[in-house]
Formats: C-alpha cells, sequence, structure tokens
C-alpha cells in the first residue's frame, strides 16, 4: 500500500514542480490510467500463511495437543486473512483518494489553459425559424443567436463583425472550442454553447517529504590533507534520509573556484534516496602538474525532484604545488680484486653507486643506465640498465655493477643517466670520479642536505658509517626468532624525530644477520604505515605476535624509534604512533604498561623491547611536543618489566632521548647498533649478554650526550641479565 500511495505523491509532485502545462498534463493522465494494484500485499500475506503451512505432530506432542494447535494456527491463518483483506481494501480506498485528486489537478491545469481569441470564421445560412446563424472556423460550427430583425446588417456587414472564441486545452492536449461571439455595429451575439463556468474550489496537494542530510568527507594518499600536484584525492558523500518520505532523483552538483588545475566530475547522481536510508557515493579529485599552492572552495549544491534537497556543503581545502625531485650520485665505492683499493687496468673491480633523492618530491620510475669509456667492458652478469623504481623524499637506493677494463687501456671514464619518469625530472651523464691507479676510497664520507625548500631532507647515509657497513652475519637463521621493528620518523600532529627511519632500517638489517631473525619473520612498519591501528594490530591480543609467536620455543625482538608522549595527569608513558597527538596522549597512543602487559602475557621464552624513546614531552632536538608543557617538569611512571620481558630504554625520567648528527642516527640506537656487532663483548668471549650490552650503553651513551651538553642514561630492565643475546 505504501509503494502504490508514493508513486502517486510523486506523480502529483511533478505537476507541482514542472512549469510547462502539456508535460505536466501527460504526466497526470498518464498516473490516472494507473490501475490498483495489490500484488504485493497479496505476496506479503501468502509469506506470512506459508510459515503455517504443512503442520507436523511432534515426537513429545500428544495428539489433543496437536488437534489444538492446528486450531489456533487455523485461527491465526484466519486472522491474517482479514488483516490483509482490510490492508487491501484501505490501500483501494487510498489508491482511489488519489485518483481523484490527481483528477481534480487535471481540471484545474485544464482550465488554466481557458483563453479568449480572435478567430477568422465563416458565415453560413440564417435559420429564421431558430434565429441562428452558423459560424465556422476550422474544427467547429457554433449556433449564434441573432435576432431576425437584425439578421440582415449582420450578413451583409460580416466582414466588419470580430468573431471572439473562448477554447481550453482536453486531457489529449487539443483545443476544445466553448464558445464563440460576434461582436460589431449592431452588438454582439453569442453562440449557444457556452463554456462551463470556472470552479473556484483548490486541492490541497499533501505529500511525505523527505528529509535529507548530507556529509562530506575528504581524503588523500599523502596524509596532509591537501590536494598535491599529481595526486589524487577521494571525496566522499553519505546522504542520509531520516525524513517518512522517500527523496527523488537526487543529485550533487560540484563547482570548484580558485584553481583551473584540479579535475572534477560535474555532478554525481545519488537517484533514490528511501526514508531511513543512506546512500554514499564518492568522487576523484585529481591535482594536475600545474597546480599552485593555494586555497580552493569546491561547492557542493543538491537537486531532488520534488525540492527537497540537502543543504549545500563548501569544502574549502589547500592545494600544493609539485614537489620536484632531484636525483643525483650522491656516493660510490669500489671493491677491487687485488684489494689494494685501486683500480688497474685489466682488474676486476665492483663499483657501487648510491642514488639520492635531495628533492622535496618522490621521484617515480627511476633507472639508472650505465655507459662505460672505451676499453672497458661490463663483467658476465652485470648490465648497463638497472631499474630502481620510486624513491622518496631524502631516499636512497644503490647500483653495483662489475667492470672490467682492458690491460691497454689509459683512461677510466663512467657515466650514468640517471632517468625519471617524467624525463624533466632526470639527470643524464653523471660522472663516477674514477680513475686508474689511483687510490679510491672503499667508503667516501658524504653530507648531503637538502635543498633550502618546506622540509629538510635527511643525509643519505654514509658509506663510511661504521655501523652501516660490514654488518656481521652472527650465526643461521633461527625460524623461532621474531622481530617487529617501527621507526616513525615523520608525524602527522608532532615535529619529526630525526633519523629515526634510518634507524628502523638499519636495525632490521641487524635483527636479520646480527640476531638471526628470518627476513619473512621481521613485521618492518615505518612513518606513516605505524598507525594506531597498525601498534594494536602488532600488540593487542590475537595481534601479529600473538597469532604467529606466542609459543614456548619463539623469541621476539622488538625496536621502536620513535616519539614517546606523557600523559601530564596520570604521568603514564605511552608510545606516540604516526597519527596519534601528544597533547591527547592517552587517548591516540598506546599505554606502555598495556604493552608490556600484553608482551608478558605471550608465551615466548624471551622478549627483548629496545625502546629509542623518551617520555618527556620533547623530540630528540630538545624541541617542545606538548602545548603548554614544559619536558624538564613532566615525569613519567615507567612501568617495570618483568617475567620473560626486557627492555633497553633510551634514558631515564626526563631525560631527552638525542640524536647523533654526526653519524646520522639515534644517540641511543647508534652505540645500540655499535655493541651489537661486537663492540659490547666486553670479556672478548664471542658472547654478548643483556648486561654487558647494558654497560657498554652507560658507558658510551652518557658520555656522548654530555658532549652535546645534555642527559641521556640508557637503562636495562630484566630479570635475567645474565642472559646472552649474541653469540658467533
Amino acid at each position: 500500500m505504501k509503494r502504490t500511495i508514493t508513486i502517486i505523491c510523486l506523480g502529483i509532485i511533478c505537476g507541482v514542480l514542472w512549469a510547462d502545462l502539456s508535460f505536466e498534463t501527460l504526466t497526470l493522465s498518464g498516473w490516472i490510467k494507473t490501475p490498483f494494484s495489490s500484488t504485493a500485499l497479496e505476496a506479503e500475506r501468502a509469506y506470512r500463511i506459508s510459515e503455517y503451512q504443512n503442520l507436523v505432530k511432534g515426537e513429545f506432542e500428544t495428539i489433543a495437543q496437536f488437534e489444538q494447535r492446528k486450531k489456533d494456527v487455523n485461527a491465526r491463518v484466519a486472522a491474517i486473512t482479514r488483516e490483509y483483506e482490510q490492508k487491501i481494501n484501505d490501500a483501494r480506498a487510498a489508491h482511489n483518494a488519489y485518483i481523484a485528486k490527481l483528477d481534480l489537478r487535471m481540471r484545474q491545469i485544464l482550465n488554466q489553459s481557458r483563453e479568449t481569441i480572435q478567430m477568422e470564421g465563416t458565415l453560413g445560412a440564417y435559420d429564421s425559424e431558430t434565429q441562428k446563424f452558423k459560424v465556422s472556423i476550422p474544427g467547429k460550427t457554433f449556433d449564434v443567436v441573432v435576432p431576425l430583425d437584425k439578421a440582415p446588417g449582420v450578413k451583409q456587414n460580416f466582414a466588419k463583425y470580430s468573431l471572439s472564441v473562448t477554447r481550453q486545452l482536453n486531457q489529449n492536449m487539443g483545443w476544445d472550442y466553448l464558445e464563440a461571439k460576434l461582436s460589431g455595429e449592431a452588438g454582439t451575439f453569442a453562440s449557444t454553447d457556452k463554456a462551463p463556468a470556472l470552479g473556484g474550489s483548490t486541492t490541497i496537494i499533501s505529500i511525505i517529504p523527505p528529509r535529507l542530510e548530507a556529509i562530506i568527507s575528504f581524503s588523500e594518499p599523502g596524509g596532509n590533507n591537501m590536494l598535491d600536484a599529481e595526486e589524487t584525492a577521494t571525496l566522499t558523500i553519505n546522504i542520509n534520509n531520516s525524513g517518512k518520505g522517500s527523496a527523488n532523483m537526487v543529485e550533487a552538483i560540484f563547482n570548484l573556484t580558485g584553481s583551473s588545475a584540479v579535475s572534477y566530475p560535474g555532478s554525481l547522481y545519488f537517484g533514490e534516496v528511501k526514508a531511513g536510508q543512506t546512500v554514499s557515493q564518492s568522487i576523484t579529485l585529481k591535482g594536475e602538474s600545474g597546480l599552485t599552492d593555494t586555497q580552493v572552495e569546491l561547492r557542493i549544491s543538491f537537486r531532488e525532484q520534488n525540492g527537497f534537497p540537502p543543504d549545500d556543503k563548501p569544502l574549502k581545502f589547500s592545494t600544493k604545488a609539485l614537489l620536484a625531485p632531484d636525483i643525483y650520485i650522491a656516493d660510490s665505492g669500489i671493491a677491487d680484486q687485488s684489494k689494494n683499493g685501486k683500480i688497474e687496468p685489466g682488474e676486476q673491480v665492483e663499483v657501487r653507486a648510491r642514488i639520492h633523492n635531495r628533492g622535496q618530491g618522490i621521484a617515480k620510475g627511476v633507472s639508472a643506465e650505465v655507459n662505460l669509456g672505451e676499453l672497458t667492458y661490463f663483467m658476465q652478469g652485470s648490465g648497463a640498465l638497472h631499474n630502481l623504481g620510486d624513491i622518496p623524499s631524502g631516499g636512497y637506493k644503490d647500483i653495483v655493477f662489475d667492470i672490467i677494463s682492458a690491460k691497454t687501456a689509459t683512461k677510466l671514464e663512467i657515466k650514468i643517466n640517471l632517468n625519471e619518469a617524467r624525463g624533466r625530472f632526470s639527470n643524464l651523464n653523471q660522472p663516477l670520479n674514477l680513475a686508474f691507479n689511483r687510490a679510491e676510497k672503499t667508503a667516501e664520507a658524504m653530507i648531503i642536505t637538502g635543498k633550502h625548500s618546506q622540509a629538510q631532507i635527511s643525509a643519505a647515509p654514509s658509506l663510511s658509517i661504521d655501523i652501516e657497513q660490514g654488518i656481521p652475519t652472527f650465526g643461521k637463521a633461527n625460524k623461532n626468532r621474531w622481530g617487529v621493528v617501527i621507526g616513525i620518523e615523520n608525524y602527522r600532529n608532532a615535529s619529526s624525530v630525526r633519523f629515526a627511519r634510518r634507524d628502523a632500517e638499519f636495525m632490521k638489517e641487524y635483527f636479520n644477520k646480527v640476531l638471526g631473525i628470518p627476513m619473512a619473520n621481521i613485521y618492518e612498519k615505518l612513518d606513516e604505515h605505524a598507525t594506531s591501528g597498525t601498534l594494536r594490530e602488532i600488540f593487542d591480543p590475537r595481534g601479529w605476535l600473538d597469532k604467529n609467536a606466542s609459543h614456548k620455543d619463539c623469541e621476539i625482538f622488538i625496536y621502536y624509534s620513535g616519539h614517546g608522549a606523557p600523559d601530564i595527569n596520570s604521568k603514564k608513558a605511552y608510545l606516540l604512533p604516526y597519527d596519534g597527538n601528544p597533547d591527547y596522549a592517552s587517548i591516540s597512543g598506546y599505554d606502555l604498561e598495556t604493552l608490556y602487559a600484553n608482551l608478558q602475557n605471550l608465551k615466548a621464552k624471551q622478549i627483548t623491547l629496545f625502546l629509542d624513546s623518551c617520555f618527556s614531552g620533547a623530540n630528540r632536538e630538545n624541541e617542545i611536543i606538548l602545548a603548554g608543557a614544559r619536558p624538564v617538569s613532566i615525569k613519567t611512571e615507567t612501568p617495570k618489566a618483568a617475567g620473560n620481558l626486557s627492555v633497553f630504554a633510551a634514558s631515564s625520567g626526563s631525560e631527552i632521548a638525542s640524536s647523533y648528527s654526526d653519524k646520522l642516527h639515534g644517540l641511543f640506537s647508534y652505540f645500540l647498533m655499535k655493541g651489537m656487532r661486537g663492540d659490547a663483548d666486553i670479556n672478548m668471549d664471542n658472547k654478548i649478554t643483556l648486561q654487558e650490552l647494558n654497560e657498554y650503553l652507560i658507558e658510551n651513551v652518557p658520555a656522548t650526550a654530555r658532549r652535546m651538553g645534555r642527559e641521556q642514561n640508557p637503562q636495562l630492565m630484566s630479570g635475567e641479565p645474565g642472559r646472552v643475546l649474541i653469540q658467533w
């Protein structure tokens, strides 16, 4: 019944809204002819009755009980039948009532078309008995009453008489001619056909209106809430109908001002939004390469068939000009066959070149093409072309190739074309400054900074930083060892943690080579991938560690480099994920106490946690990350580790976990890796215990921090400090 009534309502509203009378009339005519249908109600009735058919006596039911149940069922079926008879009758009555309103509206529309016009007519013979002239127009002949004494003059001077005709549209959109009048010298004479009087009553048309609200959300892959050049953002519109009537032909219309370098569709069609329903649709906004730093406004207006659209929604967002990459050869080194550090004619040499992106933007589809000079050749298995893929801002990738030169060669010339997918960002004919019979550094220190721009670009790791070169491999991979590596350098809502990403990248290699953790067993998340949801997925019950490493033979190693944050009120400590807010650490952070508890609940044999973070409210450069707080005034209550959990912490109390600029790492992380590679083996027994590693950190980290004018004292919390961490 509701469906039938709703359809008729929509037909009525079409007539109210559309200005074109002919279109409205034809539409109403179509609806008036729509017969009443009770098919839906009948199907609903049949479905409900089917639930009571094919009764079967239950195993623990007596015959009397079964017979009584059948009587009850029959009574229920009869009640359902009566109910739906009434529903069908009510629906038919409502249908007829609306058809009557439609018919009345039709007559009103036709009455509105009534008009009186001047026409040319033809005067026929006069009937003296009835005192009438036949006056004809195309499609109609009227009997016009003219007194006998006036008739001769009218006929003689008919050409001087005006003929006015009243006409009105009919349902077929043709003209019905209702009345005619002759006006002239002898007076005005009317036809016997009279136009019916126009009724003064009006029709009150009622509908069940919808109530629409539009909710919009804007998301883009970069995480900066801006539309970058060559980036595609998604705009999602949810239209909710909290009214009692359906909305129809709902459409969103878009108009963007402020930039011509954003492509977007002109409209988005939703169609019907039923009562109580929410319909979601999305469009994409593409920033073209010519986009500039500006602010744009996307005006979203709506249309609805019956005039009940949602309110307009303005969306303002910033756009960001294309950040150009800058790829170049940052460093190079050799490994020569004779091991004298010189490239000699006729000698096989391995060449390593490091490609760094010091620009602000991503370098896309990078490839390096090596061109050799005369009498210099690639060794078998080496090639000229190296596909590197994308290199992020501040990132780097290495290429390695083997060459041999003829014994008669006198000059060594190697150039590299650095090709970028967009051409204009390529850097061609970059020379490698290598020469014959000259002592070449197998590792050359490089200090590489970003261009003056909106953000500092981290230095590409130098080939000469000791902890990054020649990482030792101690023992074979152990399938029962598992690792988690998290490094967050760039935060959405907080200042950056300098070198944290590189700390994590190299610690992953130490986990693999020094600790013997298979790469497949290491869960690594960096920067924007280390969200609050990610931390829960890793550490919460039934998370990644619980599912993979919660067994009695498993050893778990966890490394975290990033912000810690305190809750000022509770003095509790929290790890701050990429999307966390240090001012709301208790809401957006991961409680350190919860982390310890979750780890200790695992059934692993041993768990070792390395935390290169502090909980003072400041970053590695002693910059405050909390609004209105002073780091020296905040002292967190760091939870105690127990059981199978051992924790290495970078600092104590309200101290800062510093960066070590000379080594391009966090201070704690640098000496942690340096100790793990063998420097912490104090008694030279080819074993490093937890206590030995801690003593090495205590000896080196505070002393280096004091030279920076800071205090930083690492600490170890463990119930088994004598446990062997590394051996070879």
